[in-house]
């Protein structure tokens, strides 16, 4: 037998309050069961407003709650239900959870109280309470009894082993003749994300990020229109950019959006950013979603998605134009020295000739030297900085049918004087007909 089974009416039954109370918490728990079904996570705070004057005399008061405690009671004041006494913090009180509690429901026992000194652990205070009925014009109004929350507010240090409690807040300190001060990064348990200004703010972050990536990308793959290797990397990373970010700000203008639901889209969105940015490239390992701790929850893995959006992603291959001046000379200009080092390079040609005839030419017929030397070069006719055929593209840079591709070899003393050089020279001893060239810098 329990507490919590159904009356069964019968007629000519004598009725007892007994068979309403019997009736109130099978119901209640009947939906509470049926509730818990679709959520794990179903409570805590849907919104919550602290006064900021008692603070500064060393007390916490809140002046407006809607919530829900873990054993499923809804709770709203001041509207419905009257707002928890106010608490004194006491004097060097560091590191410290207050809790909003309400008793627990305990079969056998008595619920309502007409003082405080009765029972302390009974969940309701009697209050009369004067109404009319709402089926009938009399004016007369009819004295009840109703029943309001017993709800208060206590300390980490408190018992609270006969209450459900959600935590509220945290004091960092309380010092003597001073106020107390909270802990502004606390994210309490909330059913909503907008209830919790940090929640709100770090989802503004990400989007944020999302877009200045984004766009970074957009710009970059809109400007070169390749298609290497390395380019591809890029396009798939700008899909998992455009396919979170208009996630990320459908949240931003949700109301009711669970953290749970917002935890399990942002880890999806780590663990794809993880592909791009981590050094062993597989996802992080992040905390687990708690419900009564969204800030260790959120803190790792907000921690992880800034890290991935703000690493700089490096171009691979850069292409350096090459335009054609006087005499058959092509010049690219070097604008930034440390790549002379740091790069190798690729001539990527196509002619209207046989690809074998370009393979075997171009090599002979090909001067490439510093810009302040290439006449000097070619009028001594001394060679110029060798090249030698690729069997195939460099990952790194895209392929283009008909193309050969060359690699400049750093060394001799014709690439040493690059190291002073503003661009590179190419100059042809032959001419061949439709010829179109690129010149590209491969990060090593």
């Amino acid at each position: 037998m329990s507490a919590m089974n159904k009356v069964i009416w019968s007629e000519g039954m004598f009725l007892r309050p007994q068979h309403f109370q019997q009736q109130d918490r099978y119901w209640e728990r009947f939906i509470e069961g049926r509730l818990a079904s679709f959520t794990e996570h179903s409570w805590g705070i849907h919104s919550l407003s602290i006064d900021a004057e008692p603070l500064t005399l060393g007390k916490l008061s809140l002046t407006e709650i809607k919530a829900v405690f873990p054993d499923g009671t809804p709770y709203l004041a001041p509207d419905i239900e009257m707002p928890p006494p106010i608490l004194e913090i006491p004097d060097n009180t560091q590191d410290l959870t207050i809790f909003l509690c309400v008793p627990l429901k305990r079969p056998g026992s008595q619920d309502s109280i007409r003082s405080e000194e009765d029972l302390p652990q009974a969940r309701y205070q009697t209050y009369n309470y004067d109404i009319r009925n709402s089926t009938s014009q009399s004016s007369e109004p009819a004295r009840i009894q109703i029943g309001k929350l017993r709800v208060c507010l206590k300390t980490g240090n408190d018992d609270l082993s006969g209450y459900a409690s959600i935590p509220v807040a945290r004091v960092i300190e309380r010092m003597p003749d001073k106020p107390v001060k909270l802990d502004r990064d606390f994210i309490p348990p909330v059913v909503r994300c907008s209830a919790s200004l940090n929640l709100n703010s770090y989802l503004q972050e990400v989007a944020g990020l999302l877009k200045q990536r984004g766009d970074a990308l957009g710009n970059r793959l809109a400007d070169s229109g390749r298609a290497g290797s390395a380019e591809i990397a890029d396009y798939m990373l700008l899909q998992v950019i455009n396919r979170f970010e208009p996630q990320i700000r459908q949240f931003i203008d949700e109301d009711h959006l669970h953290p749970y639901n917002l935890y399990t889209s942002l880890i999806q969105l780590a663990g794809e950013l993880a592909t791009f940015t981590a050094s062993e490239k597989r996802a992080p390992q992040l905390s687990p979603y708690r419900h009564d701790d969204l800030r260790s929850t959120y803190g790792d893995l907000f921690g992880a998605l800034r890290q991935s959006l703000s690493t700089v992603l490096e171009q691979t291959a850069t292409p350096l134009a090459l335009v054609e001046r006087k005499y058959g000379i092509h010049v690219a200009p070097i604008t930034d020295p440390s790549m002379m080092v740091s790069s190798s390079f690729v001539l990527a040609v196509k002619a209207d000739v046989q690809t074998e005839l370009l393979r075997s030419r171009f090599p002979t017929q090909a001067k490439i030297a510093p810009v302040e030397t290439i006449r000097e070069l070619i009028t001594t006719q001394m060679p110029g900085v060798k090249i030698r055929a690729l069997p195939v593209a460099p990952r790194q840079i895209p392929y283009h049918a008909g193309f050969i591709y060359f690699e400049l070899e750093k060394s001799g003393a014709v690439w040493q004087s690059f190291q002073r050089s503003g661009g590179f020279a190419v100059h042809l001893g032959a001419n061949f007909p439709g010829l179109a060239m690129e010149l590209w810098a491969i990060r090593n």
